[in-house]
């Protein structure tokens, strides 16, 4: 090693040109090498070196060691013996040569080395490095480990394994929770456009499965609700209120009730049953009905029109013809009774007949208000209107209402509407020869009245005839 670095600097020391100590390494070859003009030497193997001559005129650079100013080649030396020698050049510093035992690298190399290894660092390469959570060999984002070798984690921004989405957030109050799940009514998790989420779909609970509070009229039947049918409307089956609808709730059910006025008040407008209140019905509408007893018939006390029955006494001829045997005045008394009843009309009734015993005079109510008919038409203002020998009206009406029957033939006369009385318009006996023996004989002769008079002929109009004629009889209300 000293022969040639010994030959080397004599070779750089000619025409002064710069000399460069060689530097060698432990390798098994050793090169030097000196330009000039028109020589160059050449490299040999285990030998001296070999060299080529040229002009000596070099311009120089100053050479260590006690070199002079030269100009000329450079010298170039090879070796094989494992050292190696470096270049010398005109103009430049020669340095002493440092030995390694390892290969040189480039100073100006950027990449990432290991530190321990010199190895590179790079995500992907499927080997995990300095700075990497996992290295799966791939750059793929949806895998379990990231393009930046990174463990794929919910709220990374990154959608990966099992995730519905990833935001980049842990945000559970956007569209996607913080567990990268889209938010979902029933979650537990209050999300975009809910008023709540109580983890469930139970829509009997406080929060529907529309995660929105229970309300009436949300078509859902909650606890203290009787019903819920989505809507607002009071006439149907179900109220505003969610309460089932009734009679006395204050709201008119379409087709089933015809009133309701949220009371159970009967002497009102609107009866307890929901029912408008009419003359019949059994209650008196205050302010509009004078009474109501529950039915139409007038002349009861209380008229059809709910009005109080005017006080008066009824009177009719019967529609039934009989011969002078009526039975007495009982009998004759209960033939009227039995034709006011069956026609429906109210009150006692005694028959206008007169015996040696008894006249309506004596036996009769001496009523202090009106007799009508059974048609309202009035025949005497009082009893004594009655008995003064005129009345208003012949009694020409049947306890049904209709016309007086004709009977034969009496006292020489054709059919007439002969009624029998034996009474004088005072109301007192005319005779009893003319009673049919006390009405109680078809033999002998009678008195009778004619039910189309007015005058005094309405109860003494003929006498003499045969008791065996069929006649009607006048009856009173008492």
């Amino acid at each position: 090693m000293s022969a040639l670095l010994l030959l080397a600097t004599a070779a750089g020391c000619s025409n002064g040109g710069a000399g460069t100590d060689v530097s060698s390494t432990g390798g098994d070859t050793t090169s030097a090498t000196s330009t000039a003009s028109s020589a160059t030497e050449s490299t040999t193997s285990d030998g001296p070196p070999t060299t080529s001559d040229g002009p000596s005129g070099a311009s120089g650079g100053s050479a260590t060691d006690g070199g002079s100013s030269a100009t000329g080649s450079t010298l170039t030396v090879g070796t094989t013996d494992g050292d190696t020698a470096t270049t010398g050049t005109d103009g430049i510093s020669a340095t002493d040569a440092t030995d390694t035992d390892a290969s040189a690298t480039d100073a100006s190399d950027t990449s990432d080395t290991d530190a321990s290894t010199g190895a590179s660092i790079v995500c992907g390469d499927g080997i995990l490095g300095p700075g990497e959570q996992c290295d799966d060999g791939n750059l793929d984002d949806t895998d379990a480990c990231t393009a930046a070798c990174q463990h794929a984690l919910c709220g990374d921004g990154i959608l990966g394994p099992g995730e519905q989405c990833d935001d980049g957030n842990l945000d559970d109050t956007d569209a996607c929770t913080a567990a990268c799940q889209h938010a979902l009514c029933g979650d537990g998790i209050l999300g975009p456009g809910e008023q709540c989420d109580d983890g469930n779909l139970d829509d009997t609970d406080a929060c529907t499965n529309l995660c929105a509070p229970a309300t009436c009229g949300d078509g859902l039947v909650q606890a203290g609700e009787d019903c819920d049918d989505a809507n607002m409307d009071d006439t149907d089956a179900c109220l505003s209120t969610c309460k089932a609808a009734s009679c006395g709730d204050g709201f008119v059910h379409a087709g089933l009730e015809q009133c309701d006025d949220g009371n159970a008040l009967d002497t009102d407008a609107c009866l307890s049953t929901c029912k408008a209140a009419s003359c019949g019905d059994g209650f008196v509408h205050a302010g509009l009905e004078q009474c109501d007893d529950g039915n139409l018939v007038d002349r009861d006390g209380c008229e059809s029109d709910c009005s109080v029955t005017v006080a008066q006494k009824l009177v009719f001829v019967s529609s039934q013809l009989y011969k002078g045997n009526l039975g007495g005045l009982a009998g004759a008394d209960l033939k009227c009774q039995q034709l006011a009843q069956a026609a429906g009309l109210p009150g006692t009734y005694m028959a206008w007949l007169s015996t040696i015993e008894a006249s309506p005079a004596t036996r009769m109510t001496h009523a202090a208000v009106p007799y009508v008919l059974p048609n309202g038409v009035k025949i005497a203002d009082d009893w004594a209107d009655l008995v003064d020998g005129d009345i208003d009206h012949p009694i020409d009406i049947t306890e049904t209402g209709g016309p007086v029957p004709f009977g034969g033939p009496h006292c020489g006369l054709n059919a007439r509407a002969s009624v029998w009385t034996a009474t004088r318009k005072n109301g007192t006996l005319q005779d009893e020869f003319w009673s049919c023996s006390n009405w109680t004989k078809d033999s002998g002769s009678g008195l009778w009245g004619n039910a189309k008079e007015k005058d005094d002929d309405w109860t003494e109009s003929c006498t003499g005839d045969s008791c065996a004629r069929p006649s009607s009889i006048y009856c009173f209300q008492q």
